[in-house]
């Protein structure tokens, strides 16, 4: 049921009821007032009868009331009676002896009582129903009574012309109602449409409509400056849109957090740098708060919690802390209500860029004089010995195959990471399962993993998915691998573990059991040809690109990675991956 109906019936209902009510009142006062009348007309008759009786001066009714008779209506039917209620005088053919008591009579009794009364009954006497009529006068009562036949009954009857009036005037309300709800209706209905189509996001303003009322007006004023805050908090999330992309994207990480301490939020890298920090890797971030290498932090935000003026300067606390391979700034930035952010930035990233290309072409060129300086001379030991046996010749060869071999690794490795740095939009990307990924290395290095006695365990769920190119993660999984192998030792366990997963990230951690690595090449494991001592790559197998591969597949997948020493020994490296 509309608004307007509900309106019309309640209006309707009360006016009913009003008029209703008036109509009794009015039914009622003109039954009285006709009622009056026919008693105004008796109370002459008594006091005509009254004045008789005075004027007689005699206690003997019967002289002269029989006189007095004719000119009295034949119909009308006289009594007189005494205060103590004893019939003294009765105008029809029944005589007074053994008339009961008419003390008790309803008019008698309000005659007494109140000077008149009146009544309506079947009289036993007359067999018939009479309309009485009594007046007290000194000392006596006179009651007159006439029959209650069809003619006092219609002369006693209400008239019905406002009972007509009444409904006319009804008539001309309803239509007047009938206006009224439907412009109340218009304006309610159209408000709760409005809050309808508000609360599933579907205003139409252009066709919003309202009547012009005062109601009215007030739906015009809701809808406009519900409009007014559509749009605004449309602009509020356009711009948190726009900062949750800019923190999202920030080189830095940075995380928000609330009066208590609580983080509210924190974009990947802020993720990846606390737990490179951290003892061990956690997906709470509110473990920060006990952490030792945060324990300046902390106590700088405690001693400025609580709220601020608005106008008041924030206050800023700058630091920087070492994290095994990494060396991090951090900020801590407080809010007016006592929340505040962090930001964690890895300093050492420019250094490293900085140092790695000064390096660059000498450690090219010396990794690439080594292998060919044994070729050349291989070929003229071949060519200027010629009394050399076949078989020695042969071992010559086969060296300097193993050298080219060598050369054409590094030649690879170098590519592969010009082309990582140089032109990443080139290299494709699909949906890819990490879990299958290291199934496959596990596959691929199953001998070599035997000869040295270690056990490659993966703990990654294997419905774990992301975007990403199948060959830099191979890469990355499979140096990672064969660095365990070749400096881990014997009878140790490598150990891969996805330590949490979120729509935007995944978090890894790659770890083994063995001798670990000096903490002052930690920094330096990363860079390219980067021996942690002389000869080690050489004469343990590979180019010196291993880990170098590893950070720029993981820069192309838009993550960070560290590495540092665990304290139950080995090496642990902790890196994230954008899904």
């Amino acid at each position: 049921m509309t608004y307007k109906h509900k309106l019309l019936i309640n209006f309707t209902s009360l006016f009913a009821v009003f008029t209703l009510l008036l109509l009794g009142y009015q039914y009622n006062r003109e039954r009285q007032y006709k009622r009056e009348v026919v008693e105004s007309r008796l109370r002459g008759y008594t006091d005509l009868v009254a004045g008789a009786a005075q004027a007689a001066q005699s206690d003997d009714h019967h002289v002269y009331l029989p006189r007095l008779r004719s000119l009295l209506p034949p119909d009308l039917r006289l009594t007189i009676i005494s205060p103590t209620g004893t019939v003294l005088y009765e105008s029809g053919d029944h005589t007074t002896r053994g008339m009961a008591n008419h003390r008790t009579r309803p008019e008698v009794a309000a005659a007494l009582l109140q000077g008149e009364g009146s009544d309506v009954r079947f009289s036993d006497t007359e067999s018939r129903t009479l309309f009485y009529f009594a007046k007290a006068y000194k000392p006596f009562v006179v009651r007159v009574a006439m029959p209650y036949d069809a003619s006092l009954k219609a002369l006693m009857r209400a008239d019905y012309w406002f009972l007509w009036f009444m409904l006319m005037v009804f008539a001309v309300v309803l239509v007047a109602l009938i206006f009224i709800s439907d412009k109340f209706g218009k304006s309610v209905t159209g408000l709760r449409n409005f809050i309808r189509a508000a609360d599933r996001g579907l205003v139409d303003y252009d066709h919003l409509e309202f009547p012009h009322s005062e109601l009215g007006d007030i739906g015009r004023a809701i809808t406009r400056q519900y409009r007014q805050l559509e749009d605004r908090n449309r602009e509020i999330d356009r711009q948190r849109e726009r900062l949750s992309r800019h923190f999202h994207y920030l080189e830095g990480g940075i995380g928000l957090f609330n009066a208590e301490g609580d983080m509210q939020y924190a974009n990947p890298r802020f993720m990846q740098y606390v737990n490179a920090i951290l003892d061990r890797p956690t997906p709470d971030l509110n473990r920060l708060w006990q952490a030792q290498a945060f324990a300046p932090a902390q106590e700088f935000r405690t001693l400025h919690s609580g709220s601020r003026p608005l106008t008041e300067a924030a206050p800023v606390f700058r630091y920087t802390l070492r994290a095994g391979s990494m060396t991090c700034a951090v900020q801590l930035l407080m809010y007016a209500d006592g929340g505040g952010e962090m930001t964690l930035y890895d300093v050492t990233a420019s250094e490293k860029t900085k140092l790695l290309k000064q390096q660059m072409s000498n450690n090219i060129t010396h990794e690439l004089r080594t292998p060919v300086s044994s070729i050349r001379g291989y070929l003229e030991t071949i060519l200027e010995c010629p009394q050399l046996t076949l078989e020695r010749m042969r071992l010559f060869a086969q060296k300097a195959l193993a050298q080219t071999l060598r050369l054409t690794d590094l030649i690879r490795d170098v590519a592969l990471i010009s082309k990582m740095e140089e032109a990443p939009q080139l290299i494709p990307t699909e949906t890819l399962r990490p879990a299958e990924v290291m199934a496959g290395i596990a596959d691929d290095l199953h001998d070599a993993l035997q000869a040295a006695s270690m056990q490659l365990v993966c703990d990654i769920p294997a419905n774990l998915t992301m975007q990403g190119n199948v060959s830099l993660v191979y890469a990355l999984f499979r140096n990672l691998t064969e660095n365990s192998i070749r400096y881990a030792g014997p009878h140790t366990e490598v150990r891969v573990n996805c330590y949490n997963a979120t729509p935007d990230c995944l978090y890894f951690s790659f770890s083994d059991t063995g001798r670990g690595v000096p903490e002052e090449h930690l920094p330096r494991l990363f860079e390219r040809f980067y021996r942690v001592s002389e000869g080690r790559t050489r004469n343990e197998g590979g180019t010196g690109l291993g880990l170098s591969i590893v950070r720029n597949a993981v820069r192309f997948h838009h993550g960070d990675i560290s590495v540092r020493n665990r304290k139950e020994g080995g090496l642990e490296f902790l890196f994230t991956l954008r899904r």
